[in-house]
């Protein structure tokens, strides 16, 4: 038995913005200022734990040569989660694609907090006797991924600065010179003249990273530009194509509407006349007019769907009983033909979405039940609510899909080797209908298939006033 899932998020109601000047968009921007909020809380734990080994454990500190200040420790473990908190209310009043002036605002402010947090880190734990200087890396190269280069140089700046007036602090005996190493046996004491020299050494090791980490950084974004350019064009191609074979297939519905009424004529008019001989050539005649016809209306829904300007998403709330009833109402005569009995146990439940789209969907996916079922089968439609989703299950006891193909089963004009030989009308279009209505709503789709046994699809529709 296989297994495939298809699912979207749902689609927002704008277009990202834009990249400029091989920026990074807001919307990502706020993404990675979030993602700061998420390290700080570990960092914060980081502190939490230092104080308490500070604290609690002397005698493991005395065997490391160290001495943990677990009071600044936990000083730090406040500051940063103080300061988070904050960062957390304000991060989530932003909108889903806020501007970008007010995220940048918002980052800076993140790392003018951080840097001072890591200037007095640096200062307590020895800024010349540790390697501890290099923590400032982290805010640097972030910033370079972040910003472009000008700013990135500006917090290279900034950190240089903090860094340097701490050691000079200590060596004019301002600020009193503190570390974690016990009466400073593992690192003694340096002179002013060699603490210099490890300072500027940091720094410069400081700039030459900025250089290098920016440099890709803005070669990363501005080929990131071209591909987003070179997207578009292709977008606007395949939108281009796309209208013209609409037009084309749209012509072609027109003189095959005519062919479908001549046969219509001559089946109800002339047909007694008509040598038996003839007869099975006007049946195939007649079969390969309505597979055409069914693949042109089905190419052009579904172009519909792909060419709609206006964004997509909930439209309102259905009633998912209806949709099923709606559903079952279309396909009657289908499951008549082939003797198929429908067992529906949907209860009445509400979700949000467009009733023509969504019947559309479940219509393609019960039609499917009922071609690939045997003559006289069931096929069993069920739904069931829990707290975020209501799930409606087609479930059939047909020819099933091989688990290699499950993942390619959406493709556009898709079709098994099994389900081509099992049904010929097939227009291998009614599951890349099912995907790009999913799509637009941010549905998923489950689906479980065993070779011979049947297929079951299960789709979860999100719950009235619950957002994903």
């Amino acid at each position: 038995m296989g297994s495939f899932e298809l699912s979207f998020r749902e689609r927002d109601s704008k277009m990202p913005e834009p990249l400029e000047k091989a920026e990074l968009g807001s919307a990502l921007l706020l993404q990675n200022a979030r993602w700061f909020m998420q390290v700080r809380w570990s960092v914060a734990a980081v502190f939490t734990a230092a104080g308490l080994i500070g604290k609690f454990l002397p005698a493991a500190q005395r065997a490391l040569a160290l001495s943990l200040p677990f009071m600044w420790m936990w000083a730090f473990a406040a500051v940063l989660i103080a300061a988070n908190a904050v960062f957390y209310l304000l991060a989530h009043r932003f909108p889903q694609n806020p501007r970008r002036a007010s995220v940048k605002v918002f980052l800076w402010s993140e790392i003018a907090v951080d840097l001072v947090i890591v200037t007095l880190l640096v200062h307590v734990v020895g800024s010349t006797q540790t390697f501890i200087s290099f923590v400032y890396l982290f805010h640097i190269s972030l910033a370079c991924i972040f910003f472009p280069k000008k700013e990135s140089f500006l917090v290279t700046f900034a950190a240089a600065i903090f860094y340097l007036l701490t050691v000079a602090g200590e060596l004019t005996g301002i600020w009193p010179s503190n570390g974690v190493f016990a009466d400073h046996v593992l690192f003694p004491a340096m002179r002013s003249s060699l603490a210099l020299v490890v300072a500027g050494s940091a720094v410069f090791i400081w700039w030459v990273v900025w250089y290098l980490v920016s440099t890709l950084s803005e070669a990363v974004r501005r080929r990131d530009l071209q591909l987003s350019a070179a997207n578009e064009q292709i977008q606007a191609f395949d939108q281009e194509q796309n209208r013209y074979m609409m037009m084309t297939v749209h012509e072609l519905k027109v003189p095959f509407a005519g062919i479908e009424s001549y046969i219509d004529a001559l089946k109800s008019r002339y047909w007694e006349t008509i040598t038996p001989e003839v007869r099975p050539i006007l049946e195939r005649v007649d079969h390969s007019a309505q597979l055409l016809s069914e693949r042109i209306s089905r190419i052009l829904f579904l172009g519909n769907l792909r060419s709609r300007d206006a964004p997509w998403g909930p439209a309102g709330s259905v009633d998912v009983a209806e949709l099923i009833a709606s559903a079952l109402t279309e396909l009657d005569p289908k499951a008549r033909e082939r003797r198929i009995r429908f067992e529906v146990r949907v209860p009445s439940a509400a979700a949000p979405g467009d009733a023509e789209q969504l019947t559309a969907l479940f219509t393609n996916l019960v039609s499917n039940a009922v071609l690939y079922s045997p003559e006289g089968g069931v096929v069993e439609i069920s739904a069931r609510e829990e707290a975020d989703a209501v799930h409606v299950t087609v479930q059939d006891h047909g020819i099933g899909i091989r688990e290699d193909a499950l993942p390619h089963i959406f493709d556009d004009f898709y079709r098994t080797n099994e389900g081509a030989r099992f049904n010929r009308m097939s227009t291998g279009l009614g599951l890349a209908i099912v995907k790009e209505i999913a799509g637009h709503f941010g549905l998923r789709i489950t689906v479980t298939s065993e070779q011979g046994k049947g297929t079951t699809f299960d789709v979860a529709l999100p719950r009235a006033g619950v957002t994903s």
